[in-house]
């Protein structure tokens, strides 16, 4: 009996669920979920001196009210500080804490070990090519 393929998108959204269950269980023990894990990963791998929120909902393609949620509960925990800018008042640059970096090692240790997972039994080859796949879809589908 021939199996049937399902389309791609289908696949992906199967593959992100499944990812993120597994990551907020592994995050549960840090006292983070799956997105405020990535918010902190893009606080922690941004270069500009100043980061505010428009930052955050650019580089994670999200919405203002996702991000003011994050960064409220991040906040409320302990992982960041908001303060306001001296350019501009009305923004509020974003700065990681001590405790934010106390448990990044074991963040970024957890998604290696799902990497490594998701890529079993996979050539680098073969991981090569799947990236480059997964950044061209990325880009595809972000542009209007």
């Amino acid at each position: 009996m021939e199996r049937r393929v399902q389309p791609l998108g289908f696949t992906v959204k199967q593959i992100n669920n499944i990812f993120e269950k597994d990551l907020n269980e592994r995050l549960k023990r840090l006292g983070i979920t799956s997105s405020q894990c990535a918010v902190l990963d893009f606080l922690f791998h941004t270069n500009k001196e100043e980061i505010n929120q428009r930052d955050v909902e650019k580089g994670l393609s999200l919405k203002n009210p996702t991000v003011t949620g994050i960064l409220k509960r991040l906040e409320e925990k302990g992982f960041i500080l908001c303060v306001p800018s001296t350019a501009d008042r009305r923004k509020k640059n974003i700065y990681l804490t001590e405790k934010a970096y106390d448990i990044q090692r074991r963040m970024e240790a957890d998604r290696r070990k799902m990497d490594k997972q998701l890529t079993r039994g996979m050539t680098k080859k073969e991981i090569a090519a799947l990236t480059r796949g997964l950044e061209k879809m990325l880009y595809n589908i972000s542009e209007p």
